[in-house]
C-alpha cells in the first residue's frame, strides 16, 4: 500500500487529523505498533478504502515540546516548532517566578521565547509605566517583550509581523486571553474563548486539545492546554543554569569547581549580582529554584 506523507493537525488518543499536501483534512487512525505522535508532526500515512487514513509513523523532529508529568514521565505536547510564546495578563500584574519557570523550560527545551503581556487595555498609566520597568530586566538580557490587546489591533500587527514564517506554541496560565489571540492571529472564529472566573479570579481554560492553526501570512501557531505550565522536576543543576542566560558569562570562574552559587566564597556569579550585572531577583529566584530541586532529591 502506497505511503504518504502529512501535517498532523490534532489528535485525541487513537484518532488524529492530518493535512496532506493538498491541504484537505483527512480522519485517521494511529497504528496500534507505532511510535507516538502529536500535533506538529510531519507523519507517515496510508489511504484506506473508506477514505480514513492511518498513521504509520513520523519523520525525525526538529525540536520537541514537552512537560515533565512527575519524576520519571514526560508529557508529549507538539513537534517541529521554533517558538514559545509566553503569554501573561492582568490579574495578576506580573509573576515573575512564573515568568522565569517558562523561560528556563524554553532554554532547556532549545525554543526561542517571546513574551506576551495581553489584555494591556486593562491598564491605567501607572500599571504600564510600573510594567515596563518590571521587564526591563529580561530585554536586557537579551528577551524579546510585546504588549497586545485585541482592542487595539496595532499590537496584533506587531505580533504577527514578530511570528509570521514561524512554527509557534503559546504558554502561559489560563484566562490571559490565548484562544482570543490565536482567533485573531489565524482568522479561526471557531476557537473557543472563555472569560474569568468571577469567584476564583482564574481563567477557565478554552483549549480542550492541541491543534495546529496556519497563520494568514505563513508559518503555524500550535495552542495546547498542555503548555499551561511546565513541572521542572529533575533538572540537573547545569540545565538550571543554563535556564538563566545572565548567568553564562561568569559560569566557571568561581574559585571552587563545586560552586553552586548560593552562600560560597569567591562566587562569580554572586560578584556579578553584586556588580548590578545580575538582577537580584532573577539570582534570588535560582537560588529559591536550586533548593527546591535538592530538596525533591533527597
Amino acid at each position: 500500500m502506497t505511503e504518504l506523507s502529512g501535517l498532523l493537525v490534532t489528535v485525541a488518543g487513537a484518532t488524529a487529523e492530518i493535512e496532506d499536501s493538498t491541504g484537505q483534512r483527512i480522519a485517521c487512525h494511529v497504528r496500534k505498533n507505532a511510535d507516538t505522535v502529536i500535533t506538529g508532526d510531519h507523519v507517515y500515512w496510508q489511504l484506506q478504502s473508506d477514505g480514513s487514513g492511518v498513521i504509520t509513523g513520523h519523520a525525525p523532529r526538529k525540536s520537541l515540546l514537552y512537560r515533565l508529568e512527575n519524576a520519571h514521565k514526560r508529557k508529549l505536547i507538539a513537534a517541529n516548532i521554533d517558538c514559545l510564546l509566553i503569554v501573561t495578563a492582568p490579574p495578576p500584574i506580573l509573576s515573575e517566578n512564573n515568568l522565569d519557570c517558562y523561560l528556563i523550560a524554553a532554554e532547556i527545551l532549545k525554543l526561542t521565547p517571546l513574551i506576551i503581556f495581553n489584555k494591556t487595555d486593562l491598564l491605567d498609566t501607572g500599571q504600564c509605566d510600573t510594567l515596563h520597568a518590571r521587564l526591563n530586566v529580561y530585554r536586557r538580557i537579551g528577551y524579546d517583550i510585546l504588549f497586545t490587546s485585541i482592542y487595539q489591533p496595532e499590537t496584533l500587527m506587531a505580533l504577527a509581523t514578530q511570528i509570521n514564517h514561524r512554527a509557534v506554541a503559546l504558554t502561559g496560565p489560563s484566562g490571559v486571553g490565548k484562544s482570543s489571540l490565536v482567533a485573531a492571529l489565524t482568522g479561526e472564529a471557531r476557537v473557543r474563548t472563555g472569560a474569568v472566573s468571577d469567584h476564583s479570579g482564574l481563567g477557565r481554560h478554552t483549549t480542550t486539545t492541541t491543534r495546529l492553526y496556519h497563520l494568514p501570512n505563513g508559518g503555524s501557531l500550535i495552542d495546547s492546554p498542555g503548555v499551561r505550565e511546565f513541572g521542572l522536576w529533575q533538572l540537573t543543576r547545569q540545565e538550571l543554569l543554563q535556564g538563566f542566560v545572565e548567568f553564562k558569562p561568569f559560569i566557571g570562574e568561581c574559585k571552587f569547581r563545586n560552586c553552586v552559587h548560593m552562600h560560597e566564597p569567591a562566587c562569580a556569579i554572586q560578584a556579578a549580582v553584586a556588580a548590578g550585572k545580575i538582577a537580584p531577583n532573577r539570582f534570588a529566584h535560582y537560588q529559591q529554584m536550586y533548593q527546591t530541586l535538592i530538596h525533591e532529591k533527597t
